[in-house]
Order: structure tokens, then C-alpha cells, then sequence
């Protein structure tokens, strides 16, 4: 006998409907009904029914099994929304798990569960939400959520370790390893795991003693910053020990030539592999006249001035080597590229994939590599957070003016919708379609793809110039943005500072909880999705 087959059952496919968009599949409601009304499962069951009279018998066959299973979804629906607004909460914050700045649930109080002393400092992100940090003694690695040592090794007093996280993109980036300075010439590496992978001494610049009797002194030294990829960062540079005498009314070249000729050499910043000293990058920044205006003239005595030696810097996180003079700054890439950042207006913010962003009065965007990928007429600005980092371009206009806009550009770069807003509002975040907008006082949320605004909460931060507050920082769990507040200013070292926690939810502008300390704070952060607390003391963040 044949074998004999059975007939599959019926299937039927649901579409997962967000709970702000619950009401457009109520498309029978009346328009007068409130929004959170619900058809009454004895309706569904009659219009059923009606429909089922209009199916051919082959019909009623193929959807027998499913319509079953949606009139009794939509009665459950119907008695359990609390249900429904649960589970849109776990798909939202399912969808953009890992992103910058996203942390675990919010809907309950988070509070402290463990601290550092305040001479603790993040030196790298690990996988698996472990950091490195340093406190003199040496580099160990913890769990951000339980602040439990995972290893240690010691350390010569005052290494420095890296590459140390400074923007949400870089927190949310972790490294495999873990570079570490020590006497500024003797750098180890260790792995993930704590193991030391190399150790060995660098190549540096030796002293310059002055050329001769009477000649101004001419120093030399090298900077040494932990950098991307397990390298590190070595500025070289050779200047005059003091200032150059200097006259009022002459112009930049002649002082220009004074500095070339007291010893000075423009500086330059080379990036090499911490463990075979190979060299991936090098850049140069030539010191221009129209630099010398950014370095700062000492007026002196009589006609006489006397120009400060302009200082190099280099600084280095887990996005970008940057060498800076005289407001001018260059960067290299993790991939060894580089490019001019600007000047003074020009500020650089890594985004996610390994792109940045050039911001000033016309800002680009950078591939990993360093070329340009996209011009934007206007001041682009990041959000701190960004869940939709692909989304339109944000763009403040007049920011430093009277009035002010925020303009989200569309393809072709022509700007979709415009909103005023005070000069010095600030981008915190945007959160699927909801932009938070901060100003020295308040909060205002306004819709991503219209501009329209969705709601507002006067008088959250006190804005008192002298004894005011302002935001520290902020994460999300996708339906709630948790906000670091902040004494915008404070005395000494700022340890009994009062400063708060408050969760806001994004659908209505409501607060969720809210929670008190003291310390001032200057970053909130996510590690592998636990909220860490950078202030005076180094902080995590958990459930109650």
C-alpha cells in the first residue's frame, strides 16, 4: 500500500503592530472613540462570521484553522493592552540592542552598585561588557554590571593606559587589546584576557641643548598616548624654550621666520604597532600665518610683545589619532588614512561603522579611510544618542545668533522640515522617530519625519548661569532616555555637588523615576548595555 499523506494544516501570518500605531489597525472604529478603545470581541465574532457566509467551501477550508486564532488574539488584545505595551517595549529595544548609548531595561529606579575612588579612569571597553581601568597602581579588567575583577597586572605608578572611550560611539566599540605607557618610553601590551602579549621600549626623541652661549634654549621631547588597534601615538616635537620677542604691526611671516629660526620645527605625530614598532601613519602639521593667530600674543611693556611658543597636542580614543596646533587638527584613521579636521570651528565626532563627522559652518562626512563621502551645507550635528544614525542629516542653522533652527535634510540636501529653537539648544538624542531637543531649561520632543512637536517639559534643568545645571549625558532602552544632570558649575573638586538621574518616558514626556547624589558628573555611557557614570567617581549603574 502507498504511503498515505496527511494535509498540512492551515498557517496564518500576523503583523506585529508597535502600540502607538495600535489604533490605525482599528480602521472600523469611530472617529469620536477615545484612543485607547478596543472593539468588543462579541463584534469581531459577527463580522466573522458574516465574512465567512461570503467564502466559497474551498475557502472556509484554507482559512478555518487561522480565523480562530485571530479572533481570539484580538479578544486578547482587547482585555490585556498592558500586554501589547509590553512586548512593543521588547521589540524596540530587541531592534536596536548594542547600538551607542542603548542600555538594559529603564522602567524601574537604576542605582549605584559599585564606585571607584575618584582616581579611577576608563582606559579601554573590552568585550562582553568588561572595562579596563586604572588607578596608579596598575590596569584591571571588571564587570560593568557587578564591578567583580575579572584580572590585574601591575603597573609602574602613573602609566597610562588606552585606548581610553570618550563619545558613546567609542564606548560601544570594545577592543582586543590594551595598550599601556609607562616613564613615557616603555609600553606593554596585554589581550582581552590580561595576558601580556609584548613589552619593549620605544624609539624616542633625546633632549636638544641650546646651539650655543646667549642663543635662545631649544627643547625637544616625545608625547606617548596609548592608540587604536594595539599602537600607539608618538608626537615629535622641537620648539623654542621661551617665548620670541615681537613688536606690534609686524606682520606674521617675520614671526613666522623668528620661530623657524630660534629652533622651532612644525610637529608631527606617528602612529606605530606597539609590538614590532612598525610605522602605519605619520602626520605633519605646518605652522601657517594665519595659525599664528590661534596661538596668543602677550602684549608686553612699551611697543614689545612676546608670542607664546604655540604647544602641540596629540590624543588619541578607539575612533581616531588627532594632532592639533594653533586650532588646527588632523586625524588618522584606525586604518592608517588622514585628513584635515580644520580649525577652531571644526569639531570631530566619530559614527558608527567607522565614518566621521567633520563638523563647522559646512560640515563632511569621512569613510574609515579618510576620504569624503558627503558635503553638508550647514553645522551637522550627532545626537549623543542615535538610534537611526542613517536617518536624515540634522542641521543647525544660526546656532550662533539671535535665532536659531534645526533642519533635517533630505537626499537631495534641501532641507524636509525646519524648527526654531534657542541658540543653544542641543541635539540629546533620537530615538526611532522622536528627536529630544534640550535648551538651558527644557526638554522638547519633536516628530524625526515632520518636525512637529510631540510634547515638552518646561523647567527640567535649573538654568541659573552661576549655580544652574546642564546635561551630563544620556542613554536609552528605546521606549525611556535615562539623563545625567549635572551643576554646570561647582568649587574645588565638586564631591558634594548635588546632581540627578531622571528617566523620562519618550511617548509622553512623563518621568519614569528619578533618582539623587551627589558629585558632579560629566558622562553617562553604556558597557555592554549597563549604564556607567563618569564624575568624580567612576560609577555602574544597575537594578535596585
Amino acid at each position: 500500500m502507498p504511503p498515505r499523506f496527511r494535509r498540512p494544516e492551515p498557517m496564518t501570518t500576523f503583523e506585529l503592530v508597535p502600540d502607538d500605531e495600535r489604533e490605525d489597525a482599528l480602521d472600523d472604529a469611530p472617529d469620536d472613540r477615545p484612543h485607547e478603545s478596543r472593539r468588543r470581541p462579541a463584534d469581531l465574532i459577527v463580522r466573522a462570521r458574516a465574512r465567512w457566509r461570503t467564502l466559497s467551501r474551498r475557502g472556509r477550508v484554507a482559512v478555518a484553522g487561522g480565523t480562530a486564532v485571530v479572533v481570539v488574539a484580538a479578544a486578547t488584545a482587547a482585555v490585556a493592552p498592558g500586554l501589547l505595551d509590553a512586548r512593543a517595549e521588547r521589540q524596540r529595544a530587541e531592534a536596536i540592542r548594542g547600538m551607542p548609548g542603548v542600555v538594559g531595561d529603564l522602567s524601574e529606579p537604576v542605582d549605584v552598585v559599585w564606585s571607584l575612588p575618584e582616581e579611577s579612569s576608563v582606559a579601554a571597553v573590552l568585550p562582553g561588557g568588561v572595562l579596563a581601568v586604572t588607578d596608579g597602581d596598575g590596569v584591571r579588567a571588571m564587570d560593568a554590571a557587578t564591578g567583580d575583577v575579572v584580572w590585574e597586572h601591575p603597573l609602574d605608578d602613573g602609566a597610562m593606559c588606552g585606548p581610553a572611550p570618550w563619545t558613546p560611539v567609542d564606548w560601544s566599540a570594545p577592543v582586543d587589546t590594551v595598550v599601556c605607557v609607562e616613564d613615557a618610553s616603555r609600553v606593554t601590551v596585554l589581550d582581552a584576557d590580561g595576558t601580556v602579549v609584548s613589552e619593549r621600549e620605544l624609539d624616542l626623541l633625546e633632549a636638544v641643548d641650546a646651539p650655543g652661549e646667549g642663543d635662545p634654549g631649544v627643547s625637544s621631547w616625545s608625547q606617548v598616548v596609548p592608540a587604536a588597534g594595539g599602537t600607539v601615538a608618538v608626537l615629535d616635537a622641537i620648539a623654542p624654550e621661551s617665548g620670541i620677542p615681537w613688536r606690534a604691526g609686524e606682520d606674521a611671516a617675520s614671526l613666522q621666520r623668528a620661530l623657524r629660526d630660534a629652533g622651532w620645527r612644525d610637529p608631527s605625530v606617528r602612529v606605530v604597532d606597539a609590538v614590532t614598532g612598525q610605522a602605519r601613519a605619520e602626520v605633519t602639521i605646518p605652522l601657517t600665518e594665519d595659525a599664528l593667530d590661534s596661538c596668543g600674543v602677550m602684549e608686553g611693556p612699551g611697543t614689545q610683545t612676546v608670542t607664546v611658543t604655540p604647544q602641540p597636542w596629540v590624543d588619541a580614543t578607539p575612533s581616531a589619532t588627532t594632532l592639533g596646533l594653533c586650532g588646527l587638527m588632523r586625524a588618522v584613521t584606525p586604518t592608517g588614512g588622514s585628513f584635515d579636521v580644520g580649525g577652531d570651528a571644526h569639531t570631530l565626532v566619530p559614527l558608527p561603522g567607522g565614518r566621521f563627522l567633520v563638523q563647522g559652518e559646512t560640515s563632511e562626512v569621512r569613510d574609515a579611510h579618510g576620504e569624503r563621502l558627503e558635503t553638508i551645507h550647514g553645522s551637522a550635528v550627532a545626537p549623543l544618542v542615535d538610534t537611526t544614525p542613517d536617518g536624515a542629516r540634522l542641521v543647525l542653522v544660526g546656532a550662533g545668533g539671535s535665532a536659531s533652527s534645526l533642519a533635517a535634510l533630505g537626499a537631495d540636501g534641501a532641507p524636509t522640515w525646519s524648527v526654531s529653537v534657542d541658540p543653544l539648544t542641543t541635539p540629546l538624542a533620537r530615538v526611532g522617530d522622536a528627536i529630544v531637543l534640550a535648551d538651558e531649561t527644557s526638554l522638547t520632543v519633536v516628530d524625526a519625519r515632520s518636525g512637529a512637536q510631540r510634547w515638552r517639559v518646561p523647567d527640567l534643568l535649573d538654568g541659573d548661569p552661576e549655580d544652574g545645571e546642564t546635561v551630563a549625558g544620556a542613554v536609552t532602552d528605546g521606549t525611556r532616555l535615562l539623563l545625567a544632570i549635572s551643576p554646570a558649575s561647582w568649587s574645588d573638586d565638586g564631591a558634594d555637588a548635588p546632581h540627578r538621574l531622571v528617566a523620562l518616558d519618550l511617548r509622553d514626556g512623563s518621568t519614569a523615576w528619578e533618582r539623587t547624589g551627589t558629585g558632579v558628573l560629566w558622562g553617562l555611557f553604556s558597557a555592554g548595555g549597563t549604564p556607567v557614570i563618569l564624575g568624580n567617581r567612576l560609577s555602574g549603574l544597575g537594578g535596585a
